[in-house]
């Protein structure tokens, strides 16, 4: 009798932790959370030219975004060696983004990458020069479907 007991005890306790466990399981389910690693992909460039819209035109190709396997959409963080720091959208084209919004896409006369705001002038924004130079990174540690 004490042997049954304890063993419907323990299935008890068991089921118990299984029920409490499954609203946390369905809660998460497909949904991931991206974390920085140390061998997060950068790219480094430089501000080549100040464009008649005040883009700011690098000296980035397209291959090294391909090399880092950064995609149309995706988010990037660029941070000037003036301080300035933005997020941008790696698009194909300005509407893309909302007016006044930061982009960045790749020119299809230079294949040069050129980060940008919608309708608006960047290096008056933000005083950016030529010879200015850059870093960008995709943007992690957002919750993605």
């Amino acid at each position: 009798m004490k042997n049954n007991n304890n063993f419907l005890s323990i299935s008890f306790s068991l089921i118990a932790c299984i029920l409490m466990t499954i609203p946390l399981m369905i809660g998460c389910s497909g949904k991931t959370i991206e974390t920085e690693s140390s061998e997060m992909p950068t790219l480094s460039g430089t501000i080549t030219e100040i464009d008649d819209h005040g883009n700011a035109v690098t000296d980035i190709s397209v291959e090294a975004f391909t090399k880092n396997g950064w995609k149309l959409g995706d988010s990037l963080e660029v941070d000037f060696s003036t301080g300035q720091k933005i997020t941008i959208k790696y698009v194909e084209n300005y509407s893309d983004v909302s007016d006044g919004g930061y982009l960045g896409r790749f020119s299809t006369t230079t294949g040069k990458f050129k980060i940008a705001i919608n309708n608006g002038y960047l290096a008056d924004a933000l005083k950016l020069k030529i010879k200015t130079t850059i870093g960008l990174r995709k943007e992690w540690g957002r919750l993605v479907k």
